[in-house]
């Protein structure tokens, strides 16, 4: 009887990266990978922990997973399995739970080689992963956390800062790259933390090893702390084979909230970080994320963060409403703003995204930028704009992972993705 494998996926790019290991750990022991509506033998569900709706999220996937598939055993790993294994466990009908720090051995356990994962494992057992069912291909460089950010439950997710080989990554790099992978994305906990065998912080040195290596695929960093935002940081950037894309999460623009955050700087200092970025690289997508509600934030506090966001012309914000989060220093403040105010803060950042990426978007009209065709039929230029084509008929004679040249002509409000174009074949 053939052995059939689903996976469900929630939350950030490293989870993306080691589903794809645990879908290429599983395809080694025979098992097929297939969509969940084809009831297969076995679901894992990879959580995520980073709020208490993601953790709500967990549970009704996790519920609905058993309910209709009710033949199929459910594997649940991930952040919530680590910080909260005994309550999935509660849920009639779950067949195990296996946290991150276990969890690339999960496709032997379900295959019944190994009785228990016991012991502590290396965290970047997953070699040679190739991108399923995606074409831009994840590399996992780092883990863990060691700031102590008061509202974060991160670091009880994934343990302290660790990172992979200097060597291991450059092979890697070289494995994608003769795959004929287009892009890679770098992805970690903390990125710029990354450390080599003797302890030094190497990121920088990393990524121009990496981008020596680079003749074909290009290369994309998935976030990084304003405090690794330097010159060496804006210099690397302007490699041709570097995507102008950076995420450098905010979380508030006034400087009273991130001192009660535990966050490693202040307003004045993040600004002068992102405007040594920009004056070398002036056409760079920058993204970021913002925690609206922390407990001291008023209406002035939370004027702070749209002016900073509005000054430094971020095109892109993921905003989150502040929820207390167990075993965080945070916990421990009072939390007196309503979930209505914090809906409408969110709602006004969500705003503000929508504004700033056409806004930033529309300054490229008329212009050409690479751009890999994704498997959903949609480009995606390396400054992060998403694009589709104006005439898909052109979508005929190109592949899923193609390398081409898209010319922006127009933006379409009433479209989801908004930006339109059509091959550059000149």
């Amino acid at each position: 009887m053939e052995q059939t494998v689903a996976f469900y996926t929630l939350g950030c790019r490293l989870n993306i990266f080691e589903t794809d290991g645990l879908t290429s750990g599983f395809q080694k022991l025979g098992y097929t990978k297939v969509p969940l509506e084809e009831n297969p033998g076995v679901i894992v569900i990879n959580t995520c922990t980073v709020t208490n709706r993601a953790d709500s999220k967990n549970r009704n996937i996790i519920r609905s997973a058993i309910k209709r598939h009710p033949g199929s055993q459910v594997w649940v790993t991930g952040c919530y399995a680590e910080t909260d294994k005994e309550v999935i466990e509660k849920i009639p009908g779950v067949t195990g739970v296996v946290g991150n720090s276990l969890k690339s051995g999960l496709p032997a356990l379900v295959a019944g080689q190994t009785s228990t994962t016991s012991s502590t494992e290396n965290r970047f057992a997953y070699s040679d992963v190739l991108p399923q069912g995606h074409t831009r291909a994840y590399l996992k460089i780092q883990d863990g956390c060691n700031r102590v950010c008061s509202y974060c439950k991160i670091p009880q997710a994934r343990g302290v800062g660790v990172s992979r080989g200097f060597q291991d990554v450059l092979e890697q790099v070289r494995f994608l790259q003769d795959q004929g992978v287009g892009e890679i994305i770098l992805t970690g906990v903390n990125l710029g933390w990354y450390r080599d065998a003797d302890g030094q912080k190497s990121f920088n040195r990393l990524l121009a090893e990496i981008l020596k290596l680079l003749e074909y695929s290009r290369l994309r960093i998935s976030s990084i702390e304003p405090s690794d935002v330097n010159e060496g940081l804006a210099d690397l950037m302007q490699h041709p084979r570097f995507c102008q894309y950076l995420h450098v999460p905010l979380q508030s623009g006034n400087s009273q909230i991130l001192k009660q955050m535990k966050r490693s700087y202040r307003r004045e200092t993040y600004y002068k970080r992102i405007e040594l970025l920009k004056h070398k690289n002036p056409q760079v997508f920058l993204g970021t994320d913002v925690i609206t509600g922390f407990p001291g934030e008023g209406e002035q506090e939370f004027q702070d963060s749209l002016s900073l966001l509005r000054d430094l012309e971020f095109a892109k914000v993921h905003a989150f409403p502040f929820s207390v989060r167990k075993g965080t220093r945070a916990e421990a403040m009072v939390d007196g703003m309503s979930r209505e105010e914090k809906k409408r803060r969110v709602k006004i950042l969500n705003e503000y995204s929508n504004s700033a990426y056409r806004n930033y978007g529309q300054m490229f009209l008329g212009q050409s930028r690479e751009a890999i065709l994704e498997s959903d039929g949609e480009f995606l230029t390396d400054n992060y704009l998403k694009v589709k084509l104006k005439d898909p008929s052109q979508l005929q004679t190109l592949v899923k992972g193609q390398f081409v040249d898209i010319k922006l002509i127009d933006f379409e409000e009433e479209q989801k993705i908004g930006f339109q174009g059509e091959v550059n074949y000149g």
